[in-house]
């Protein structure tokens, strides 16, 4: 048994972190379906919209084979997948509206031959790790985006809605409530910022509560009597 067998399958995390999802729509008064756009998950993954409906409705990820035949060819599956994805997503402007990028132009953006190209869109050749980076670099998406299986890929965005996006709209949410009219809240780099946020939003909602007793028993803010 190596280490791998001991880590958390993907359906696990997958769950958790809807759970947590779940949570924060139940304090912002909403649901998960309308915190979670499938077509923007979809555009952020790589995952067509239909398997991203599945997984969120708690269909198991396809797991990378262990077989080292297997895997390889389940590797080079995905990778096809996903880059026909982004030539058919990432588009180009012209004249005429937005069109998909031809083999001479990606050839040319990225100095990978028009045949190699051609060869990856078809499945017939696996891609090097430059060629990933290359490919992923011209249609804009981030790194690892061409190999990263459904599950790490689903895991990696609902990770980054309950660490920093969720956390960010629930205290806009609590400060408005408190009668903050216009707030700013920026990301940094490493991240202190969010962190700070979710340490904030328990004494937001003490202080919320506490306020809207006072209204209800005629404090300060609601107009008389004292705290």
């Amino acid at each position: 048994m190596n280490a791998a067998d001991h880590q958390p399958a993907p359906g696990h995390d997958i769950a958790r972190l809807l759970a947590d999802v779940d949570a924060y729509a139940l304090r912002l008064g909403t649901s998960r379906g309308r915190l979670l756009d499938v077509v923007l998950i979809s555009r952020a993954t790589g995952i067509e919209p239909e398997r991203v409906r599945a997984l969120l409705a708690g269909e198991l990820p396809e797991e990378e084979p262990r077989e080292k035949n297997a895997r390889e060819s389940f590797r080079k599956a995905l990778f096809q997948q996903r880059l026909r994805f982004l030539q058919r997503t990432r588009l180009k402007e012209t004249p005429a509206g937005k069109e998909p990028y031809g083999l001479r132009e990606i050839s040319r953006a990225t100095g990978i031959s028009a045949q190699h190209v051609s060869n990856l869109l078809n499945g017939e050749r696996g891609a090097n790790h430059d060629h990933a980076a290359r490919l992923e670099l011209f249609f804009r998406a981030p790194e690892g985006f061409c190999s990263r299986t459904e599950g790490a890929a689903l895991i990696a965005y609902l990770r980054r809605m309950v660490n920093e996006d969720l956390p960010k709209l629930a205290t806009h949410a609590v400060l408005q409530e408190l009668g903050a009219r216009s707030v700013a809240l920026r990301s940094t780099a490493d991240g202190a910022q969010i962190d700070t946020l979710r340490d904030l939003l328990p004494a937001l909602d003490e202080l919320v509560k506490v306020i809207q007793g006072r209204r209800a028993g005629g404090g300060p803010e609601g107009g008389g009597g004292r705290p």
